[in-house]
This record gives C-alpha cells, structure tokens and sequence, in this order.
C-alpha cells in the first residue's frame, strides 16, 4: 500500500475544528471508527461458538478439510483428554478470546517503534476484514482466526491512544471524551448480534460473518475520510517535519511480529501442559517479576505486590463474565424460548442485552458513586471489586434456579431467567473492570505503569483462556452444578477481595 493511504496530507488542529457536544469533531471519528469495529468483533463472538457446536466441529468432514484443526484438537487432547464437540468448541472459544486481550501488547509495540498509530490502526483493520471473509470458507477457520487475533492487537490499542491525544495534558474535557468513546463500543455491540446473528442463524453462517467484515470495512473508511481531524502520530510529525524514519523500522516489525508468534506458541504450550509444570512456569513469572521490582523502594514494591494479587483475583472475574459468549450462549440457543407474538428471533440477541444495561445503568452508577463521594461515604476500589465479583458469581443463583426450572429435556423456559442474570452480570462488570483499570494507573510506580498495565491486560488473556475450560464441564456436569461452580468461583473471588481491603488501604491508600 502506498504511504498516501497512510499519512495525512492536510491537518485540522483539535483548537480549530468544528466542536460537537463541546468536543473536536476528530472524537467522532474515533466515535464511529470504534462503534463499526466493535460491530464486526461482537458480531462474530455472537456467532462463534454456534456455529462450532452445530455446524463445523459438529460433522467431523467439515473440519477434516479445515487447514491446522486435525493439529490443534491432537495438541488439546494431549492436554485435557478426548474433547467432544461442545468441550473443543468452548476450548477454542477460550483460546481466541484470550488471545484477543494478548495481542494488542506487541499491536502498541509496532505502533511505537514502527508505523505509528494510524498506519497500525489500518493495519489492525484490514487484517481483521480479511478475517472475517475468511471465516465464510470453512477450510479456512483458524487462518481466520489468527487474522482477526493480529489484527485486533494492532487495531485496538491504538484506536484508544488517539482519544487521549485529542486533548491537551490537563483539559478537563478528557474523561467525558473517553465516556463518549465507550458509548460506541457500547453501540456497536448491542447492533452486531440483532444484525449479524439474525444474518448468520437465518440465512446462513458466512451471511453473518461477511456482514462482520463489511462493518469493519466501513469503520475503515470513516477512519481514512476523517483522518484529518486526528491529531499527527510520532511517524507523521517526522514525515512532516521533513525526517526520514529509522531505517531499521522493518526489522523492528518483523521481530516484534516474530515476538509475537512466538509468545502465542508459548502460552499455547503452558496452556495444554500438565498441572506441575504450569506451576513451576508460573513460579518462574513470578520470580521475573521479583527481579524487575529489585531496584524500587519498598513502597512501590508493595504496590507493585499488591497490584499482582488484584491482577490475580480478576482472572475468576473475567473467567465467568466471559460465559456470556460461551456457554450461556448455548442455553439462550437450546434451553430458551424466543418466540414473541407469533414470531421466533434469533437466539444471538441475547448478546445485545449486556451492551444496552451498559447504557442504561453506567450513568446511573457513576451518579450513585458520585453521591456517596460527596457524603463521605464512597467505598475503595478495592471493594468495589469485590462487590463486582460477588455480583458476577451471584447472578449464576438465579441460573441454577433456571436449570432446575427448565429440567434436562428439550423444553424451553422463559428469557426472564437469562434476562435477570445478565442485569447482574452486568452490574458486576461495571464495579470491576472500570474500576480495576483505573486503580492500575493511580498505584502503578510511574516507572512500571506499562508492565502493570500489561499484567492487568494478562489476567484478562488467562481469564478468558479460563472461561474456556470452564465451558468444557457444560455437558459433562448436570446444569445446576455447573453453574453452581460459576456462582463459587465468582463468590470465592469476591470473598478474597474484602478480605484483602483493609490491607490493600495500608498498601495502596484510600483509593
């Protein structure tokens, strides 16, 4: 592709466009870009797992001809034994979703030392349309996988960057900027599965899975059209500037996207080996982690402790929450009644419902918090995720119910059982990950912000691997216990956290 397609030829500062909602028109760009890649992520997740359990993995033809799956169900079942097709699919399921949350690390390394931002964010973006359509050829699944893997880990964190650099250090206008950003995650989430699930359980799956790639491809071009009211990356401030780039900028690339594969194939190995070396393994990341946190003082090394404990405890968070696209998606498939008025909707759109309470309920929270902080009475951040945990495991009650209700047979129960657990669900998702997040960067030690950033955006990758396995016990256990190990994983997490408060305020502070 030629450098045109990639740097700005003419530039509109932030100070000198057109506000909108009292924010540069460049925020809606961004806005829009995120909310048509979040349709085309969501959309997919939507379909993923349906489309393994009752088409691909389901005729073993099918997978016969897909390039690398003979391959990569031995590797798993030299792992964790015979896998039928529900226990393989929410392993795969697992191991994308995680390597989701892993790949954006070296996506921020291309775009630092390499391409800059916006070359990455095409990058980033092409490579995941290109998934997509894949994902229409069966021979191809996991080639489309690994496309969409690379292609968020160069997209995602580079779309989030630009926000920020929209405003000056200091410019109050900054956290209603990122409030607005998430609103198009949010918007773009909710559409995908009434979009593309309807496309893909009606009509056919690659229906489903083009329409992803199309949605990708429009947030592609509202990103190049409006690509002027963003603010010049480090690379287009050299080129600007009349600077050549550092020559040694492809050899960069290529060693970072070799870092990469050669990261995944290690944690894939970690992931499949047995339970004694996985411990000693995870002795060893410990132990690196001592060795960086040498040098600090002992308050920034108990920080940096109690951060990696936080970190650990959010990895039974993200292992139930990530449920949604899993294994709760086959109860909204098989054990849920969709039929309204005569007519039956797709079972995907239960997907939607988590992204619409986000709208409703995000600013009514943050009112709520608000209200405490001015009485006194806010609660630390640390118990606000053991509340989002105790939240997330708690919700799955209402699930055992519903296993109990509905029985083991081909009946149907009603959509109020999933309605009111994703409500909860979503609650606790809004006590933690918001939260969690921004309690990184207020106690990280400036000098080890990013490697704490990278342990948070860590126990992500493992909790969503988790999740994974988890799913795996959905046909193997009677329903009711299996959510009832959801409901003690989520509740055990949250009993650590208070647990843990009044000695992580001693630590960290009041925060």
């Amino acid at each position: 592709m030629t450098t045109e397609l990639y740097t700005t030829p003419t530039h509109t500062p932030a100070d000198k466009q057109k506000a909108y909602f009292g924010h540069p028109a460049g925020l809606f760009v961004l806005f829009f870009t995120e909310m048509w890649e979040r349709f085309s992520y969501y959309g997919m997740r939507a379909l993923l797992v349906l489309y393994m359990t009752s088409y691909l993995i389901k005729d073993p033809a099918k997978t016969a001809q897909v390039f690398g799956f003979d391959s990569l169900r031995h590797l798993l079942e030299v792992g964790f034994g015979p896998l039928a097709t529900q226990p393989l699919a929410s392993q795969i399921y697992g191991l994308y979703t995680g390597f989701v949350y892993l790949s954006p690390f070296f996506g921020g390394i291309l775009a630092d030392k390499v391409w800059g931002q916006k070359k990455t964010v095409y990058v980033g973006g092409i490579l995941m349309a290109i998934g997509h359509f894949l994902m229409a050829m069966e021979n191809m699944f996991l080639i489309a996988l690994f496309f969409l893997i690379l292609g968020n880990g160069a997209f995602k964190p580079n779309i989030s960057t630009q926000v920020g650099n929209l405003y000056p250090a200091g410019d109050p206008r900054r956290d209603g900027a990122f409030t607005i950003f998430y609103m198009g995650i949010n918007l773009g989430a909710f559409f995908s599965p009434l979009v593309c699930g309807t496309l893909g359980q009606k009509f056919g799956w690659h229906y489903g899975f083009g329409a992803a790639g199309i949605g990708m491809l429009g947030g592609l071009a509202i990103y190049h059209f409006g690509r002027h009211l963003l603010p010049l990356d480090k690379h287009e401030q050299m080129v600007a500037k009349g600077e050549v780039p550092d020559k040694g900028t492809a050899a960069t690339a290529v060693k970072t996207i070799l870092g990469f594969f050669g990261i995944a194939v290690l944690f894939f190995v970690i992931l499949v080996l047995p339970v004694i070396l996985k411990a000693i393994i995870a002795a060893a990341i410990i132990g690196a982690v001592v060795f960086a946190i040498g040098k600090l003082d002992k308050e920034d090394k108990a920080r940096v402790v109690a951060l990696c404990i936080l970190c650990l405890a959010t990895i039974a968070f993200w292992a139930i929450y990530e449920q949604q696209g899993n294994t709760l998606q086959l109860w909204a498939d098989e054990k849920t009644n969709w039929t309204f008025f005569g007519l039956e909707v797709p079972s995907t759109w239960y997907q939607s419902f988590n992204p619409a309470m986000i709208f409703m309920f995000a600013p009514l929270l943050d009112m709520m918090w608000n209200a405490r902080a001015k009485a006194g009475k806010a609660s630390s951040s640390v118990r606000k995720m053991g509340i989002g945990c105790f939240l997330t495991g708690g919700c799955f009650i209402i699930m055992i119910i519903a296993a109990k209700t509905v029985g083991g047979g081909a009946e149907k129960g009603s959509l109020m059982w999933l309605l009111l657990t994703t409500w909860i669900l979503t609650m606790g998702e809004l006590y933690l990950s918001p939260i969690g997040l921004s309690l990184v960067t207020k106690v990280a030690p400036a000098k080890m912000l990013s490697m704490m950033m990278g342990m948070w955006f860590l126990s992500s990758f493992f909790g969503n691997y988790l999740s994974g396995y988890i799913g795996t016990f959905y046909e193997k256990m009677p329903k009711e216990s299996f959510f009832m190990l959801l409901c003690v994983i989520g509740l055990a997490a949250g009993a650590l956290f208070i647990a843990a408060e009044k000695q992580m305020k001693r630590v960290i502070g009041d925060v």
